[in-house]
C-alpha cells in the first residue's frame, strides 16, 4: 500500500515558512526596541523654536540622555499632558500599548521640543525681558532680535525638574505657562542630536 506524503510535506513547508516569517518579525521588533533606546527620529511641529528649528524639520534624538542627563542650553523633546488633537478616549489597542511602552511615550499626549534654560537647584529670574540664571543674565544668541521673553518668574528649580522655553519666545507654550510647567526628568524623551532634513540644513544644531 502506498502512502501519499505530498500533502503533509506541503503543510509542514507552509508552517515552516510562517514560523520563519514570525521569527523575522519578532527579531525586527526586538532590534527596533533596542535601537530606540539610543536614537529616535522625530518631526518638529510648529514654529515655537523658530528660527533655530522650523516646522517639519526631521530630527534624530539622543535617548541615552534620559539616563545621563542634559545641560542648560540643550534642545530636548519631552512628553506632556497636553492631549493630541483628535486622540480617541477609547482604550488603546494592544499594538499601540506595545509601541508606547517601547518608545516610553504616550501617543495620546503631545511631545514638545524646547530649550533647557534652568536645571534643578538653579535660581531663575525672568524680568523685564531678561533671563537670569544664578544671578547672571544668560547670553541667548538663538533668540532673534525683538523677540521679547515675556513673563515674570522668580524661583529655584526643584529636584528632578527643568525649566524650558522655545526660542521663539513670543510664540511658545513652555514652562512659563501652567499648561506645560516645569518638566520632570521622567518626561524626557531625548535631546537633539542631529537635524536630518531638510538636506540644506542637515547637521548639528546649537
Amino acid at each position: 500500500m502506498e502512502i501519499d506524503r505530498g500533502v503533509n510535506v506541503k503543510k509542514k513547508g507552509f508552517i515552516g515558512e510562517v514560523i520563519e516569517v514570525i521569527k523575522v518579525v519578532l527579531s525586527a521588533v526586538v532590534l527596533a526596541s533596542i535601537i530606540v533606546q539610543f536614537i529616535r527620529p522625530t518631526t518638529v511641529s510648529g514654529e515655537s523654536m523658530y528660527s533655530t528649528l522650523h516646522d517639519k524639520d526631521y530630527l534624530l534624538l539622543n535617548c541615552v540622555s534620559r539616563y545621563t542627563g542634559v545641560d542648560r542650553g540643550n534642545i530636548i523633546v519631552f512628553d506632556t499632558n497636553l492631549p493630541v488633537e483628535g486622540a480617541s478616549d477609547q482604550p488603546k489597542k494592544l499594538y499601540r500599548k506595545i509601541f508606547d511602552t517601547i518608545l516610553r511615550d504616550d501617543s495620546r499626549t503631545k511631545d514638545l521640543v524646547k530649550r533647557v534654560i534652568a536645571l534643578e537647584g538653579d535660581h531663575l529670574v525672568i524680568k523685564d525681558g531678561k533671563v537670569i540664571v544664578n544671578e547672571a543674565v544668560i547670553d541667548e544668541p538663538y533668540v532673534s532680535p525683538g523677540n521679547v521673553t515675556e513673563g515674570s518668574v522668580d524661583m529655584v528649580i526643584p529636584k528632578n525638574k527643568m525649566f524650558v522655553m522655545g526660542d521663539n519666545r513670543m510664540n511658545s507654550m513652555d514652562s512659563r505657562f501652567p499648561e506645560v510647567g516645569l518638566v520632570d526628568k521622567s518626561q524626557l524623551i531625548g535631546k537633539l542630536l542631529f537635524r536630518v532634513l531638510p538636506v540644506s540644513s542637515m547637521g548639528k544644531v546649537n
